[in-house]
């Protein structure tokens, strides 16, 4: 009877773990390059990397270039997907942060970091992809009242629906950032793209998406649930478009 028991209870408490688990998590950390320091820098990054994150025994870590936005000219440092456990095995392993400070520290200053949920109710990502080597990311810099976030969550909601009607071969992921921060930097939407020609007829959504929005919820409504709130409830947006270092 024992075993009976403990053959339904260990399953059960299995898949609560798994689905407290099932979340997208990054962590992400900007480096500017010390003066003189770029290719050390680089070169110390891909060295830690490929002893400690080369997803074998832990998270995947990425190195990426940052193209435009406050930190362009800078590189950002991207786990994941992480869980928080993973954060407590890296704290604790203490030859970990010595290689850290070995080289990366000596290189580079380490700034912003971020922990970032993909928000999967907001994200539209039909090709089930995760990491991509070419991201432009749209910062939303959320206002400080109660309204702003349930009203930015309608706003990006309302998108993906019509992405998702449209059968839009453009994804676009949806991140929170886990903490507050005093930039405010709460809300973030991930286009991956290809080539830089990508930004010859788009910078985020797809061509013709205004059309196929307003066909969708009536004429003038790209203007009135998108534009208006984005510039009630935000103190300003900008893009960082990132590019991978391999």
């Amino acid at each position: 009877m024992k075993k009976r028991i403990l053959g339904i209870i260990i399953p059960l408490i299995t898949s609560v773990t798994m689905f407290a688990q099932d979340y997208i998590m990054f962590e992400q950390i900007y480096l500017e390059p010390l003066n003189g320091q770029v290719s050390k820098l680089v070169d110390g990054v891909k060295k830690h990397n490929a002893k400690y994150h080369d997803g074998k025994n832990g998270p995947k870590a990425y190195l990426f270039y940052v193209w435009t936005g406050p930190y362009s000219g800078q590189y950002v440092w991207v786990k994941g997907p992480v869980k928080w456990t993973d954060m407590d095995n890296a704290i604790a392993d203490d030859s970990h942060t010595k290689d850290w400070e070995m080289n990366v520290d000596r290189y580079g200053r380490s700034h912003n970091i971020m922990y970032s949920v993909r928000d999967e109710d907001l994200t539209y990502n039909p090709a089930n992809e995760t990491v991509g080597e070419n991201v432009l990311i749209r910062v939303l810099d959320v206002t400080n009242s109660s309204e702003a976030m349930p009203a930015l969550t309608q706003m990006v909601k309302e998108i993906r629906d019509v992405l998702e009607k449209t059968g839009s071969t453009q994804a676009r992921r949806v991140y929170r950032n886990r903490f507050r921060s005093e930039q405010r930097r709460d809300l973030t939407l991930v286009y991956p793209f290809q080539s830089w020609e990508y930004f010859e007829n788009s910078t985020g959504l797809p061509p013709g998406f205004s059309t196929e929005f307003e066909k969708t919820h009536g004429e003038g409504s790209m203007k009135k649930m998108v534009g208006d709130v984005l510039s009630k409830y935000t103190d300003g947006r900008y893009d960082e478009v990132r590019t991978m270092v391999k």
